[in-house]
């Protein structure tokens, strides 16, 4: 029924308020953040957990929406998490296509009672096509300083407006997190990660306790082919266990052991979630001289895998996520080098090879962040869409992209998946309009 997958004690700076029992029926008391769904099979979903400054006892119990006859709550045995430690959960033994709710309950260990700190729902993976909708937003930048602050107020603003509309799932683009070194430098210090990947969550707010969220490796996280080995093993423990994704058995599908790449299913579509920057070895870093336009690469391992997952897949739809295409052609030649340029990129380097595959195989839309905007560029029917961004304060000209239309205003991403189309909108946050609102649709058929 459920499973613990282990516990990771990890550093923060945040501070929580779980230093008092005074008035225990806030989550606040007992988590350093809400709780985080990812992973949703047919038959099971992960729950992440970290607690706060006091050790706590907690349980689960979970059941259909639904009223049925006989209905009956799961339950977990009761699990002991330590002070400031992150804990995985998988709940298991649940029924594919199915609207859950689960129930959380906590108690200080020097306490006698649990108490139900919150109710949420979620769904298991869809098996047989049908309607659904899923959300995208893209880098939030988020780290702990001063300046930085309006990027939490978006990012929750995000979130939020997503929660409204309730998607099935929700994915993020990369630069979800910056290191505390420029353009996207090694994590210099093992103790950022944890420090890092706490803040982002919890400027994402109560999304992803109820909505499942896939993630995006970009060039700001700390992984990138370039740095440092142990470097990159310190960005990639902690995003593992802060924000945990597939592995190569949760799905068919499969992917990368580090949870870096990976692809699923979700009714008729199939969905491939790759990294570019972490198996480009040159540097890219904005100002480098030595990264080209043309020698981005996913690597021959996760090259031939992506061949292989589009090659036997029969779903309907088809769609790629990845921080930005394998190549670059923006508005001049450095940012060319940095990756941007979206469709403009279709015919550079990898990419060209990349985006063949795309027409062989009828992938509809390949989804990008990196340049902080939404734009959609056609190229041989395949839709090259950059999500927007969620945070980052940063919004590149035509001058640097290449893009002649384009919306620049934080929002997200938002795809309904019909039987005979798919619906994309760009939506910006509206203090009028809990859901945001609509800049631009369109549709492909």
């Amino acid at each position: 029924m459920i499973m613990g997958t282990g516990a990771m004690a990890l550093p923060v700076v945040l501070k929580s308020t779980a230093v008092s029992a005074d008035d225990p029926e806030k989550p606040d008391k007992y988590l350093l953040c809400p709780p985080y769904l990812g992973c949703p099979t047919r038959s099971s979903i992960l729950l992440n957990l970290v607690s706060g400054e006091k050790a706590i006892e907690c349980r689960i119990r979970f059941g259909e929406t639904k009223e049925v006859a006989g209905r009956e709550w799961q339950q977990s045995e009761d699990i002991s998490v330590e002070p400031i430690t992150v804990r995985q959960i998988r709940l298991e033994h649940l029924k594919s296509d199915t609207e859950y709710r689960y129930q959380f309950f906590a108690r200080f260990r020097d306490q006698s009672e649990f108490q139900m700190l919150m109710e949420n729902p979620f769904r298991t993976q869809r098996t047989t096509p049908s309607d659904f909708s899923f959300a995208l937003f893209s880098d939030a930048h988020i780290y702990p300083a001063q300046e930085a602050l309006d990027r939490y107020r978006i990012l929750n603003e995000v979130t939020s407006a997503i929660l409204a509309r309730r998607p099935d799932l929700s994915l993020m683009l990369g630069d979800n997190i910056q290191t505390f070194t420029s353009h996207g430098g090694p994590m210099i210090e093992k103790r950022y990660g944890g420090i890092l990947y706490a803040h982002l969550r919890h400027a994402l707010g109560t999304l992803p306790s109820s909505v499942p969220l896939f993630n995006t490796i970009g060039n700001w996280e700390g992984e990138n082919g370039w740095h440092p080995e142990r470097e990159r093993g310190w960005a990639r423990q902690a995003r593992m266990a802060w924000v945990p994704t597939p592995d190569p058995e949760t799905y068919p599908e499969g992917g990368s052991e580090f949870g870096d790449y990976y692809g699923f299913s979700w009714g008729d579509a199939l969905f491939l979630v790759l990294n570019v920057s972490g198996y480009t070895s040159s540097d890219h870093a904005i100002q480098s001289p030595i990264g080209r336009v043309d020698d981005w690469t996913l690597g021959e391992i996760q090259k031939q895998w992506l061949h292989k997952r589009l090659s036997t897949s029969t779903a309907k739809w088809k769609f790629l996520f990845l921080h930005h295409p394998v190549g670059g052609k923006a508005g001049d030649d450095l940012n060319s080098r940095y990756g941007r340029g979206g469709g403009r990129a279709a015919h550079t380097g990898e990419q060209a090879l990349i985006h063949e595959w795309m027409k062989m195989y009828g992938v509809q839309a390949l989804f990008y962040g990196h340049d902080h905007v939404f734009t959609d560029i056609p190229v041989d029917d395949i839709h090259y869409v950059c999500a927007g961004s969620a945070g980052a304060p940063w919004k590149f000209t035509e001058e640097e992209t290449g893009y002649r239309t384009f919306w620049t205003p934080s929002g997200y991403t938002w795809v309904d998946v019909h039987e005979t189309r798919v619906k994309i909108s760009f939506i910006r946050t509206d203090i009028a309009d809990p859901e945001g609102r609509i800049l631009h649709s369109f549709e492909i058929s």
